[in-house]
């Protein structure tokens, strides 16, 4: 119910989720890790996304729920089918602890509303970010009503010492009954009038079809991909913590699957949106549960209840939710975590505090996109800078750094180690350096060592072939040796070996790793007429 009064929907949206998801779970999932239902964080990007389009009203809510709960299954399902999960790895967990942050601060800000028992006026009745959501708070406060206020104090002295002394019991459920009776007596008996929840019927239940006349293709597709990743983010963070509890495996491409179909299904059943719950999954493996039949007991004993007790929801005070919302809203802001992404390092500062900041000033969907976009970014930009070191050969033939990195003006051959990435991102950089090393006057053959260099592309393609052309043109040799298979594979099928020459090309041997620069040093002397060459030797490696 806490889920979807976030979201801005009717509480049986959440109620509805819970059981659909459920068994859409039993059936779907192969792991017992993730379980399926209404979650704060995609509840908040529900209503970050309906506030960015203009959906205000609950029932303009409900009715482009369906059309963006069925994108977001299908993006889901697809990703699964294509097996793409593993690209979730590659969001930075930053963007996730900022995003966290600002969506606790926006679920906070939101429900005072509702804690407070004030509608916000003309002029601030539809905010969509959380400066414009603590503006209209503000602005509106002044409207608030005293048997909310009071029935949040009530729900504070039931709620504090339930989650201080007796932990082990479901401190949120006991306190909605006990309120809720207390509610019902002040109701009932002494006239009390206070905003209360709705009651919920299994009868109400109906069949709801996408709409996309509601709200636009492609706003839909905006918001629904951002929900989608941030859904599998969720539920893959969730699933890999508590599998590793028992050195289990998850497979997360299936259970991707199983919640695209479960938000598929609740897009067809009047039903908030469904992701993983770390509270829920949490307690089902703590629980001790070995297959997926625990979701047919969670949808049934769901079932019941609301069969049992929905009338007596009409007695909860809506200001009692609010007050359990925010709290957990509290939870979610870990400043521990929140200063290791600050002082971790400076791109992740960067990260954090650019994250944040389009999610306090914009909407939620665009700071996940934001996060995502500036922390791949900074990854580029790290890889692409690569630094030329050089070595000497010691007493007893190993490499030692020099402590300048400047080549050697009277080396006629120069060795250098190509270490990390030759992405078309790191093009320039590495060309720099050797267009640096081959303008040396009295240099006439340039060794490439290839063996540890890695993402090689058709920029690193071209880069050697004008570098082989600029060598050439002056009556100088390039060679590559430990040339790996996959390398040579790209080489070839590029033909990028016939302007370099097949015999300037040594491949490598993992059976005898020095063999291949041995033979290309070799093939040097002989073009030097077996003179014995000064040798430079050099390191390219990735700036940590």
């Amino acid at each position: 119910m806490a889920y979807a009064l976030v979201a801005g929907l009717p509480i049986s949206y959440g109620i509805y989720s819970g059981i659909v998801a459920s068994l859409i779970g039993l059936f779907f999932c192969r792991g017992v890790y993730i379980t399926f239902g209404p979650s704060n964080a995609t509840a908040v990007m529900l209503l970050s996304s309906f506030a960015a389009t203009g959906l205000v009203t609950e029932s303009a809510r409900m009715a482009a729920l369906p059309a963006l709960l069925l994108a977001i299954g299908l993006i889901m399902m697809c990703i699964s089918l294509f097996k793409l999960a593993f690209l979730i790895s590659y969001i930075s967990r930053t963007v996730i602890i900022a995003h966290v942050t600002s969506s606790a601060l926006l679920i906070f800000a939101n429900q005072m509303r509702n804690l407070l028992g004030f509608e916000y006026t003309a002029g601030y009745d539809d905010p969509v970010t959380l400066v414009d959501t603590i503006n209209a708070t503000v602005h509106c406060i002044g409207e608030s009503e005293p048997s909310s206020i009071a029935m949040a104090i009530v729900t504070l002295i039931v709620f504090l010492p339930l989650k201080k002394f007796a932990k082990r019991l479901p401190a949120e459920g006991l306190t909605l009954i006990i309120v809720g009776a207390i509610c019902y007596v002040g109701c009932e008996f002494f006239g009390l009038e206070v905003e209360r929840l709705s009651a919920v019927s299994a009868s109400e239940w109906n069949i709801s079809m996408p709409d996309f006349n509601a709200i636009s293709l492609r706003e839909t597709a905006t918001c629904a991909l951002a929900i989608a990743l941030l859904g599998i983010i969720e539920a893959f963070s969730i699933g890999k913590s508590l599998a590793s509890q028992r050195a289990d495996r998850l497979d997360i491409n299936q259970e991707v699957l199983a919640l695209g179909a479960a938000n598929v299904a609740c897009a067809l059943t009047s039903s908030t949106m469904s992701s993983g719950s770390m509270t829920r999954s949490t307690l089902a493996v703590n629980s001790g549960v070995r297959t997926t039949v625990f979701n047919l007991f969670t949808a049934i004993f769901t079932l019941v209840i609301l069969l049992l007790f929905g009338n007596a929801i009409a007695y909860v005070p809506k200001s009692t939710l609010a007050l359990i919302v925010v709290y957990t809203s509290v939870t979610l802001i870990k400043p521990r975590v929140i200063k290791l992404a600050m002082k971790s390092t400076f791109s992740d500062a960067i990260v954090f505090v650019t994250t944040f900041c389009v999610g306090v000033f914009s909407t939620l969907d665009a700071a996940i996109y934001t996060g995502i976009i500036v922390s791949i970014l900074l990854f580029l930009k790290k890889a692409a800078k690569p630094e030329v070191v050089e070595y000497a050969i010691g007493d007893h033939g190993e490499l030692l750094p020099s402590h300048s990195p400047k080549p050697d003006p009277n080396a006629q051959l120069s060795i250098v180690h190509v270490e990390g990435n030759m992405f078309f991102g790191a093009s320039d950089v590495l060309q720099n350096q050797l267009r640096r090393i081959a303008a040396e006057p009295n240099l006439k053959v340039l060794i490439l060592k290839l063996r540890n260099a890695i993402n090689f592309d058709a920029t690193s393609v071209m880069d050697l072939e004008e570098l082989s052309r600029r060598m050439c043109s002056s009556n100088r040799l390039l060679l590559l040796c430990e040339v790996r298979e996959d390398i040579m594979r790209i080489l070839k099928s590029s033909g990028a070996c016939n302007t370099i020459g097949m015999e300037n090309i040594f491949v490598n041997d993992d059976d005898n790793p020095t063999i291949s620069a041995a033979k290309a040093i070799k093939y040097a002397k002989e073009k030097l007429d077996g003179e014995i060459p000064t040798i430079s030797i050099y390191a390219t490696k990735e700036k940590k």
